[in-house]
C-alpha cells in the first residue's frame, strides 16, 4: 500500500494496489473518522447557537439559564463562559469535524484536543456550578467518545504513515 499526500490539502490518499485486510482497516478508520466528525459537528452546531445566544444576552435569557447558577462562581455574567463555549466548544468542533470529514491527517490531533476540551469544560462546569441539567453527563460522555475515536484515528494514521514512509 501506497501512502500519498495531495498538494491540495494534508489529507491522506490511499492507492489501489491495497490488501483485503488493508482495505478492512481503511474502511474502519472511516466509519470511526465518520462517527467522529458527526459527534464534533453536533457538539460545535449547538455550542456556536448557545454560545451566541449568551453573547447576546449575558444575563443567560435567551439561552433559559437562570443566573443564579453562577452565584458561587467567579463569573458575574454568562459573557466569558459564553465566547469560550462559542470559540473552543463551537468553532473548534466545527473546525475538527471539517478536518475528519475530509479525512485530514490532522483529524485525530484536535479529537484528542477538543474532546478533552470538552471533557475539561464539563468537569470545570459541574464544578463551579454543580450537576445542573441532564446534559452535563450526556456532553461528557460524547467527549469521552471524541476523545477515544481521536486517539484511535491517531494510532491509524501515524502507524500508515509510519509504514509508508
Amino acid at each position: 500500500m501506497k501512502l500519498e499526500r495531495t498538494k491540495m490539502s494534508d489529507s491522506i490518499a490511499w492507492s489501489d494496489g491495497i490488501t483485503g485486510k488493508m482495505k478492512g482497516m481503511i474502511l474502519m478508520n472511516k466509519r470511526i473518522i465518520i462517527i467522529e466528525g458527526i459527534i464534533q459537528a453536533f457538539i460545535g452546531i449547538g455550542a456556536v447557537i448557545y454560545g451566541l445566544l449568551i453573547i447576546i444576552d449575558p444575563s443567560g435569557g435567551r439561552a433559559n439559564m437562570p443566573l443564579e447558577l453562577l452565584a458561587d462562581s467567579p463569573f458575574a455574567s454568562y459573557l466569558i463562559p459564553g465566547v469560550i463555549l462559542f470559540l473552543v466548544n463551537g468553532i473548534g468542533h466545527v473546525s475538527s469535524a471539517v478536518l475528519s470529514f475530509t479525512m485530514n491527517r490532522y483529524a485525530g490531533h484536535t479529537g484528542i484536543l477538543f474532546g478533552l476540551a470538552l471533557i475539561v469544560w464539563i468537569v470545570v462546569q459541574v464544578l463551579l456550578i454543580g450537576y445542573a441539567n441532564f446534559l452535563q453527563p450526556f456532553y461528557l460522555i460524547l467527549g469521552i467518545f471524541e476523545l477515544i475515536f481521536g486517539i484511535s484515528m491517531y494510532r491509524q494514521i501515524s502507524g500508515l504513515q509510519s509504514n509508508y514512509r
